[in-house]
């Protein structure tokens, strides 16, 4: 392939790798830009398929579908927030799409009727009536609006499921109304009706259990004010509403439910406000009943009219499922005459809700109304009132109610009691979802001090049922807020808590936030109980803590406290104790013998200790001090090991293992010498000298090589210096005069030798004046010739070493080290001692000694006098005993 051929060939590779590439990059971004859409509009999916298009997505999110309300339960109720402050809300939606079962007149006729209950609804404010949050918004496809969050309608809880999730949600199984619930259920709609009727003058019309709503909380709330109308006379004229016959043409939703429908209705074309009190009392009996209403009329007017002459007669079997105290109300309230009817005033004051439980809900409800001092005093009887109320009307009503009183905090002490006896009653669930949230915003507060009292007393119910999470973010501040209160009573209730939940915090939390704030209450505080409680708060959160923790933290505390009361001694000690012997922690040898123990020791002859109290200090000290000797035992066992494995090296030389060398060691003078030298610490008086060699060492090894001692560097450089020093000394000839005095060990040296040689007549004096020279020179500093009796004998009868060593020959071949190298010659000295003895006789000397000299052993090498040469006695009886010459001159050089 040619040149241009390869180059066009990988262009047109490059181009399709190219084309290739941009296909991918564009598939990925489309995947890319898909996806995004994708995540978006699942974010979003639910609210667009519940309110497609419709305003109120704007402004609220909604979650799921929770129940049914209105005429025929077409408007479906949403759980769901407002999207700028997270504000729990309900929606209510009215799908246009459902509507088309109907004929188009109807559909049109709903949609009015519809948009005209919610727009009455926005117009009515009473805590009776359901309250909007956002107005009514309609679009193409619905129609919505957004209220307090509720729960569900009163039909739902009563068992009518018509429009609802499916399957239902967990809450409507096994549901079913207390009795409380419903007296005060009722009791609510009888004030609201009351306020319609007397205040806004509105005539309802349509009262059933579509158009009760119960809230989030339990509150029965009015609503569906779909068929209401408004009084036509003058505000000081007696009320007069529009009558408005029931239309058989139209559609059921477009009229009022029969079953609840005023008798008046149907005989007299006439209606007014005890048209509301009627419907209210088949309200009444319907929830007794399970939801069943007295008669049926299936949306038949005919039906409807046969029913209500029926009520001319109600029989005591029908009324059986009414509590027997109300029957008579009830009664009057379903009677054919609306003038014997009660109003809604009046059924407020029937005796049946004269209830304990009911005039506790409703006395809460209307405690914004009372002054604190009233207040009060119902609040400190409210613990007593729940223990008889049930766990679901007190989480529902009593919680919400006791929340309202947050914003005043001077009654909050008198609520804690009260919420934490709900709380120990409910399941975790329940805290969590009902609790939790109220007390988080309680846990913030920090004046009155009597609230931080109250839940620190409750500390352990707070802890078993908070998550570990909270705990950490709403409980951790508030415990490290009571540290650092003045009153001493919160600090050791916070100090007293503290190791319950400690676990449940992580290692950094406790070191910069909690144990900080224990120091300056240990070190500063001027109570002793609270000094005491905080060294038992730290032993409690020990096990709790890293190692590294406690010696860095915990101890040095310990060490700083100038506190001498038993109290706190005795808490220090169980401190120490359980750092020393928790598996998880332990004090290091180092830190026990350099600062506990000498901390430790003066404490335990402190006055302020009984016996068993010095007895547990003693034990500690001991437990201490034996763990300081096993660590330190072991660590020096394995440094010897190691020395020892270091210092194996073979004595023998050439294969000879009898060459190891002996120590000498002089026996100390003093007791302290002897003390010393017992633990292994020589002095300058007890100092081992270097192992002497054996001549057997001297001899070469079998390779013919004399063995050798390794030099560094500096010491070769030293001794080539001093070697070129001492050459002109060596060749020339050199008298004993020119020697320096010796001390005392030269002179044993010199008389041991003259006893010992077996001198030579062939061997030059000169050569051993050189030799004698070499060996004063390398003494370091002591006279050979200090006080000897050869020197006496030289001064005065002008004796030289020519004279008593004539003719000492030396082997040129050798050389100086070679010659000391000879063999030793056997000679008896007593002829020279008795010539010196004599007076010196120089010819008998030279002639008894003329033999010997030619063969006179020295020992090679450098001189070492590292530490003054001892002597010891041997066996022989030459000259008291005293060694060779070859031994003392081995020791000598080393």
């Amino acid at each position: 392939m040619s040149q241009k051929e390869f180059k066009a060939t990988a262009q047109d590779y490059l181009q399709k790798a190219g084309n290739v590439s941009k296909e991918y990059l564009n598939l990925f971004k489309s995947k890319l830009a898909t996806t995004v859409v994708d995540t978006v509009y699942m974010a979003e999916g639910i609210t667009k398929n519940v309110i497609p298009g419709n305003p109120v997505t704007r402004d609220y999110e909604v979650t799921k579908h929770i129940g049914s309300a209105g005429p025929g339960l077409l408007w479906k109720l949403y759980a769901g927030f407002k999207k700028s402050t997270k504000q729990e809300a309900t929606v209510f939606v009215l799908h246009k799409k459902s509507l088309e079962i109907f004929s188009k007149k109807d559909r049109d006729l709903i949609v009015e009727v519809f948009k005209k209950g919610a727009t009455q609804l926005a117009r009515i404010k009473h805590p009776r009536i359901l309250s909007l949050q956002h107005q009514l918004e309609e679009s193409k496809d619905s129609l919505a609006f957004a209220t307090e969050p509720c729960f569900s309608s009163l039909a739902n809880a009563l068992g009518n499921h018509e429009n609802m999730p499916s399957p239902l949600p967990d809450d409507f199984k096994d549901f079913k109304l207390l009795e409380v619930e419903i007296k005060y259920g009722l009791l609510q709609l009888a004030e609201a009706l009351s306020f319609l009727h007397k205040d806004a003058k509105i005539l309802h019309r349509n009262i059933c259990p579509e158009s009760i709503v119960i809230n989030s909380n339990g509150a029965w709330k009015l609503a569906g004010f779909e068929f209401f109308v408004t009084n036509n006379n003058d505000p000081n004229d007696a009320l007069k509403f529009p009558f408005k016959e029931w239309d058989g043409s139209l559609a059921p939703v477009l009229n009022p439910v029969l079953e609840y429908l005023a008798p008046e209705y149907g005989l007299s074309s006439k209606c007014d406000c005890s048209s509301d009190m009627f419907s209210f009392g088949m309200l009444f009996y319907s929830v007794y009943n399970n939801g069943k209403t007295l008669y049926s009329c299936s949306n038949n007017y005919s039906a409807f009219v046969r029913n209500v002459e029926e009520l001319k007669s109600i029989t005591n079997s029908q009324m059986s499922s009414i509590p027997s105290d109300i029957r008579e109300y009830l009664k009057m309230l379903m009677h054919l005459n609306s003038e014997l009817r009660p109003d809604a005033g009046q059924v407020t004051k029937i005796p049946f809700f004269d209830d304990v439980a009911v005039k506790t809900l409703e006395y809460l409800d209307s405690s914004f109304q009372v002054d604190n001092l009233q207040k009060s005093m119902f609040f400190k009887s409210l613990p007593q009132i729940i223990d008889k109320l049930p766990q679901r009307v007190c989480l529902q009503r009593i919680i919400p109610c006791l929340e309202q009183e947050f914003i005043n905090p001077d009654m909050i002490p008198f609520i804690l009691p009260s919420i934490f006896l709900i709380a120990e009653q409910s399941s975790n669930e329940e805290y969590v979802k009902y609790i939790l949230p109220r007390l988080k915003i309680i846990f913030k507060l920090q004046k009155p001090i009597q609230i931080l009292l109250i839940v620190l007393k409750n500390m352990s119910l707070i802890l078993s049922k908070t998550p570990p999470t909270d705990i950490k973010e709403h409980i951790l501040p508030l415990v490290c807020r009571s540290l650092e209160t003045d009153t001493v009573e919160i600090q050791e209730l916070c100090l007293g808590t503290l190791p319950s939940f400690a676990h449940l915090l992580d290692t950094s939390s406790i070191k910069h936030q909690i144990i900080p704030r224990i120091r300056k209450l240990c070190l500063e505080s001027s109570t002793l109980s609270v000094r005491v409680n905080s060294l038992i708060c730290i032993g409690k959160i020990l096990e709790h803590l890293e190692k590294w923790v406690v010696l860095d933290d915990i101890l040095p505390i310990l060490e700083k406290i100038n506190i001498r009361d038993s109290a706190v001694l005795m808490a220090m000690l169980g401190i120490y104790k359980i750092v020393l012997s928790h598996p998880k922690l332990g004090i290091t040898k180092d830190l026990l013998a350099t600062r506990v123990l000498p901390y430790l020791i003066p404490i335990c002859i402190d006055n302020n200790l009984n016996m068993k109290q010095f007895n547990a200090y003693m034990s500690l000290v001991k437990e201490m001090l034996s763990q300081v000797e096993s660590e330190q035992k072991k660590k020096l066992e394995q440094i010897e090991a190691l020395e020892r494995e270091k210092s194996i090296i073979p004595y023998s030389i050439a294969g000879n293992s009898s060459s190891k060398p002996k120590e000498v060691i002089k026996t100390p003078d003093t007791m302290m010498d002897q003390l010393m030298a017992g633990y292994g610490v020589a002095t300058a008086q007890n100092t081992v000298p270097p192992p002497s060699f054996s001549t057997q060492s001297l001899n070469t090894n079998n390779s013919g090589i004399m063995p050798k001692k390794e030099l560094t560097l500096n010491e070769k450089q030293e001794l080539a210096a001093k070697l070129e020093r001492d050459e002109p000394k060596i060749s020339s000839s050199m008298s004993l005069n020119n020697l320096k005095p010796a001390n005392k060990m030269s002179e044993s040296l010199m008389d041991k030798n003259l006893k010992d040689l077996s001198l030579s007549s062939n061997q030059k004096a000169s050569q051993i004046n050189s030799n004698l020279d070499l060996l004063t020179q390398s003494m370091s500093g002591t006279n050979l010739m200090n006080n000897n009796p050869l020197r006496q004998f030289n001064s005065n009868s002008s004796f030289t070493t020519s004279q008593v060593l004539p003719n000492i020959q030396s082997n040129q071949n050798l050389g100086f080290f070679g010659n000391l190298a000879l063999p030793a010659p056997n000679y008896n000295v007593s002829q020279i001692n008795s010539s010196m003895n004599n007076g010196f006789n120089t010819h008998s000397i030279s002639t008894s000694m003329k033999n010997s000299m030619n063969n006179i052993p020295l020992i090679p090498g450098p001189p070492r006098f590292a530490s003054p040469v001892i002597s010891k006695p041997n066996n022989q009886t030459v000259n008291n005993g005293h060694k060779s010459a070859l031994d003392d001159l081995a020791d000598i050089f080393g």
